[in-house]
């Protein structure tokens, strides 16, 4: 009967959370971002990775400063920051224009052995550390014996949280509240002793 009141308290408790975040209560995001990502972040991370592509196709296509110009054009129109590093973590402001910064978290990516993009939410804006690898048309202007990171590329975008708060996640925590409620259902009409004294009354 102990072990049916602990799952009971267990569950009434998971059920009360999760009752509570169907109406975006604090912490907000954060508090389920580690174990779901919205489909919303990564329609946000897809978008990362085109103007990262746009960004070295002009670079290697057409004049170097241009890709810095189309990025620059990019944050005032859209409202978002971009800023390029080298694989030394030295901040690139324009072709030839470097600045020594100390930033850990591009630092933690340039040193790593296999160096992964990175995904994070603060406030209202959505974080990205995108790792930028050495391909074939890049040796024009970067030695192949460097090693295959040339660099990252971070990008700080100002996200809708009405989006997110008023559908997908309303409809996530409504089904796991759901599938809660059958199994507290399931515990308090279970019955340990009576399944017991079945088990010797067949014997």
């Amino acid at each position: 009967m102990i072990i049916k009141r602990v799952l009971i308290i267990m569950l009434a408790l998971l059920w009360l959370i999760s009752f509570i975040q169907i109406f975006s209560v604090p912490p907000y995001i954060g508090d389920i971002f580690e174990i779901y990502k919205s489909g919303y972040f990564k329609v946000l991370e897809r978008n990362m990775y085109i103007i990262t592509d746009s960004f070295l196709h002009i670079k290697t296509m057409t004049k170097p400063e241009y890709a810095w110009i189309y990025l620059d054009d990019l944050q005032k129109r859209s409202g978002i920051s971009i800023a390029v590093y080298d694989a030394q973590g030295n901040l690139i402001k324009a072709p030839g224009m470097s600045e020594i910064v100390n930033n850990t978290e591009i630092m933690n990516v340039c040193n790593d052995i296999k160096p992964q993009a990175q995904f994070t939410v603060s406030g209202r804006l959505y974080h990205g550390i995108i790792p930028v690898y050495r391909k074939s048309e890049c040796n024009f202007c970067h030695q192949p014996s460097q090693k295959p990171l040339l660099g990252v590329i971070t990008y700080a975008i100002p996200f809708d949280g009405y989006i997110y708060y008023t559908s997908e996640r309303i409809i996530l925590f409504t089904i796991i509240t759901f599938a809660i409620s059958i199994m507290l259902f399931v515990v308090i009409r279970w019955n340990p002793y009576k399944d017991i004294k079945e088990l010797f009354d067949k014997k």
